[in-house]
């Protein structure tokens, strides 16, 4: 399991890192632009649209794999460690299977898109393969709360992530 959460932690790292690298160097190009040649490059503002989608869906995953996605904690932090635990249980298998029907769902309208032959207006790139990006990311969140919920069944300890165990909910060692 480590090795196929390393291999999609590159893959994210990766694809993260590259995106927002472009995103600053479209945008810069297009300041220089503007200022000295007093003309806007039309297709960076679009294609940096289409790495923010990117950014978006991807750094989901990434998210996810860091317990660093929003969380909605008021009854989760309100209760003791076996309670956390079958919460953090339900909370991994819910949201593994809604990331994946999402997933499901996103894919099918990207094929919507190719069906129609949808197109960028400046760029003419097709959407199809830009709204791809859109599933890919959803279903690898959805595969990083699987594996969160097999750790959380397998071990004591209630975790938050693969590798992010809840510092709060495992009582301290010597309390009562």
């Amino acid at each position: 399991m480590k090795h196929i959460l390393r291999a999609i932690r590159w893959v994210e790292e990766a694809i993260l890192s590259c995106a927002v690298l472009a995103i600053a160097l479209l945008t810069i190009a297009n300041v220089v632009a503007r200022s000295l040649f007093n003309t806007s490059l039309a297709s960076t503002e679009e294609l940096c649209q289409f790495l923010i989608i990117v950014v978006t869906f991807v750094g989901l995953s990434y998210a996810v794999s860091r317990a660093r996605h929003i969380r909605m904690t008021a009854v989760y932090d309100a209760t003791g460690p076996k309670t956390r635990k079958v919460l953090m249980v339900v909370i991994c298998a819910s949201t593994s299977v809604l990331m994946f029907f999402l997933a499901y769902h996103a894919f099918r309208y990207a094929m919507v898109l190719r069906t129609l032959g949808s197109v960028s207006p400046a760029l003419q790139f097709p959407l199809w393969i830009v709204y791809l990006t859109a599933p890919f990311g959803l279903a690898l969140a959805g595969i990083r709360y699987a594996f969160t919920l097999v750790r959380n069944l397998l071990e004591p300890e209630v975790y938050l992530a693969f590798g992010v165990r809840d510092k709060f909910a495992t009582p301290p060692e010597g309390s009562i």
